[in-house]
């Protein structure tokens, strides 16, 4: 939808938050420069001239409400301006935006519109019962990258609202793996009086999975590479120097008097502790002992080992939209495979 070079279009809005001055009408934005309708929207009254026949395609209620059978309809039908209606109890941003992608509008349709425009849109495409004409854009809208913590609460909020599974695991994904601090102080009113405070628990409780399983993920590999003979020192040498590898590096803290000091896996996110694992150094072992299976041994392969490994932990965060609307919060009762 953006120019080309990836840079971001300039909003085309007028100032909706200015109140009138001098006792001045508000001035009018032509969404459709032959509309015949004039939607008056907010506290504000920010106005926008739309064609009823774009709204009517789109949506139920804006179907009705300009149909014969509403005052509004029967005043278009004998008039020969545009007609005025109120839409006070909607948020005159998200309105001008939904309304623009339904009029083809480009110009005014900023690439990736802030976190709290989306999450408004998705209010207001919910209330007119049109998500299915907006999932084009909202496939674009609600991509996590590039989004603060902060944002992403309210995106997650958004695809809550659309029922968009994929686009809410991706999003609490991006929450679990990059976000280092308290899923808790990212609390904000729109997102609690939509989804259950639970959330945020199961949010912290991924990301403890995934450092439990990181560590696991870790500590097993240590015995992956085993000899037959009992008595040989090549496992146990690799084996021994791995852990050691492990502690000096401050993977996690092994000791009481450093347990106030949080190792690696407890200090970065689990993003950046994944990649820090990824490019942890080989152990290098002393190994003095013979083995009459010496000749077929070979140098562990850590790296490669725990490749798929970490990737199936990338893939496998997120939460389930499914188990959250069912309120059971239990993956083991979802009808959806995880």
């Amino acid at each position: 939808m953006g120019p080309k070079g990836g840079k971001r279009q300039k909003r085309i809005l007028p100032d909706l938050n200015m109140e009138e001055q001098d006792n001045q009408p508000s001035p009018v934005l032509q969404i459709a420069t032959d509309g015949d309708v004039i939607l008056v929207v907010g506290p504000e009254e920010a106005k926008f001239l739309c064609h009823s026949l774009f709204l009517k395609a789109v949506s139920g209620p804006f179907s009705a409400m300009f149909g014969p059978d509403w005052n509004e309809g029967h005043t278009m039908a004998g008039q020969d301006g545009p007609v005025e209606k109120a839409l006070p109890g909607d948020n005159a941003t998200s309105i001008h935006l939904m309304c623009a992608v339904f009029h083809h509008k480009l110009e005014q349709i900023p690439e990736i519109p802030r976190a709290c425009d989306v999450l408004g849109i998705a209010v207001a495409a919910d209330k007119y019962l049109c998500v299915d004409a907006l999932k084009l854009v909202f496939a674009n809208w609600l991509s996590p990258r590039g989004r603060k913590a902060e944002d992403l609460m309210l995106l997650a909020t958004a695809a809550y609202i659309l029922n968009d599974a994929k686009a809410f695991e991706e999003i609490t994904k991006s929450l679990i793996l990059n976000h280092e601090g308290s899923f808790f102080a990212l609390s904000c009113e729109d997102f609690e009086k939509r989804m259950s405070w639970r959330v945020y628990c199961l949010l912290e409780e991924q990301r403890s999975f995934a450092r439990l399983k990181l560590a696991e993920i870790l500590t097993t590999e240590a015995n992956l590479f085993k000899c037959g003979d009992s008595e040989c020192g090549w496992s146990h040498g690799y084996a021994y120097a791995y852990l050691r590898l492990l502690e000096r590096k401050n993977f996690w803290s092994t000791t009481r008097k450093s347990s106030d000091r949080r190792g690696i896996a407890y200090e970065l996110s689990i993003s950046k502790a994944i990649s820090w694992v990824e490019n942890l150094s080989e152990p290098a072992p002393e190994i003095s002992n013979d083995c009459v299976g010496g000749r077929i041994h070979t140098v562990p392969d850590y790296k490669k080992s725990r490749r798929i490994l970490l990737e199936g932990l990338r893939n496998n965060t997120g939460l389930c939209l499914h188990c959250i609307q069912s309120d059971k919060f239990d993956s083991s009762d979802c009808l959806i495979e995880h």
